[in-house]
């Protein structure tokens, strides 16, 4: 089959290692579905984060996300507090609510992030290629914010 990334039709099969690899700091996130695939209202990556990764605080207004822990340990912020989830693990942030990750361990994590609608993907993807004092514009764009 196809690679979705490299196909005229939406949706498909992305084989494993496979996907639309992105450089955020230490973080390597990787889209496996989203609007380039032509999904609408589901995007999903699978991220490795090693020690010291991770993405700060922040809020979605308009976008859901669901965290599913494959390997390692994973601190998440939901409001004010840290919760780590072990592998295995599921974290559900609904619109509003205030949320990050980081990986405190010394050993890599690595998780799967699913938004919806999908063009949360887009706004990560715009993110990775952005300087971090344009974080807030880009953020902005898609009613979202770091707190």
């Amino acid at each position: 089959m196809d690679d979705v990334s490299q196909s005229a039709r939406p949706g498909g099969v992305v084989p494993a290692g496979q996907g639309r690899p992105l450089r955020a700091g230490p973080t390597s996130p990787t889209v496996k579905a989203g609007p380039h695939a032509g999904s609408r209202l589901i995007g999903m990556l699978e991220s490795d984060i090693p020690p010291g990764g991770g993405f700060p605080g922040h809020v979605h207004d308009e976008y859901e996300e669901v965290f599913y822990v494959l390997a390692g340990e994973i601190d998440y912020r939901l409001d004010d507090d840290w919760v780590t989830a072990p592998a295995g693990s599921t974290v559900f942030v609904p619109s509003g609510r205030v949320h990050g990750f980081r990986n405190s361990s010394d050993t890599l994590a690595r998780h799967l992030a699913i938004s919806s609608p999908a063009d949360a993907m887009t706004m990560i993807e715009e993110l990775t290629q952005s300087p971090p004092a344009e974080w807030n514009a880009v953020l902005g764009r898609y009613h979202s914010r770091l707190v």
